[in-house]
């Protein structure tokens, strides 16, 4: 038997003795997982593109930005309940930007994945500025920091949990998008003493605070939207 042969019979005894999914390990998941692509104007090119990725958030205010770029811009939104870190969301993400060409795209996620760990969103994080590089390095892209969490009933005040690590990760957020030059819309800071623009949940905004985040991450965008 040739030396060349016996290492090769090690490796893939080696390899067969593994656990089917050792080198990837299943994604955390959540009870209810879902996704939403909506793409306006998907079958013309009159106007620049515009891709909002996010959350429940992103959702809440996709129509007030959309109205506040009609005319200048074709909205699309890829909102989720996965994690960064869930292989599927840059599968998901990544077919939409094969699909399109995007001039802008703005994003705010950082409200989903309770059950990872903060480095976890890191290497996510630094993984989605790896792909848009890849996938779309035309763009300009913007992102936008998690809003607050308050508690549900009692709006006065702060989530003491989910607050303290929505603001851990705008801090770890804050230091990779100064590293790759992209700039941010705060979001955060916005909404950090307004509690009379949330919904009962703590979570979610109501119909004003909608409207505000929605009038800035629309001139965010539009400060990026290719001048004519």
């Amino acid at each position: 038997m040739s030396k060349r042969f016996a290492v090769a019979v090690v490796a893939a005894a080696v390899l067969a003795a593994l656990p089917l999914g050792a080198a990837e390990p299943a994604p955390k998941l959540e009870r209810i997982e879902w996704s939403d692509i909506w793409i306006t104007d998907a079958d013309r090119d009159e106007l620049p593109r515009v891709l909002l990725v996010g959350d429940s958030i992103v959702r809440g205010y996709y129509d007030g930005v959309e109205k506040a770029l009609a005319g200048k811009a074709a909205c699309a939104r890829y909102t989720t309940s996965k994690f960064l870190g869930n292989p599927d969301y840059a599968g998901e993400l990544g077919l939409i930007l094969d699909r399109h060409r995007y001039d802008v795209i703005h994003i705010n996620n950082g409200l989903h994945g309770w059950d990872c760990t903060e480095e976890e969103y890191r290497k996510g994080l630094e993984a989605l500025v790896a792909l848009l590089r890849e996938k779309a390095p035309g763009a300009k892209v913007v992102w936008g920091m998690t809003t607050p969490v308050r508690v549900a009933g009692d709006l006065a005040k702060l989530d003491a949990d989910k607050n303290a690590r929505a603001a851990a990760r705008n801090q770890i957020a804050a230091g990779i998008m100064e590293k790759n030059g992209i700039p941010v819309t705060d979001l955060y800071a916005a909404l950090a003493d307004r509690p009379d623009l949330f919904a009962d949940d703590g979570v979610h905004h109501n119909a004003k605070g909608r409207e505000l985040l929605a009038g800035m991450v629309a001139d965010a965008v539009g400060r990026c939207l290719p001048k004519e």
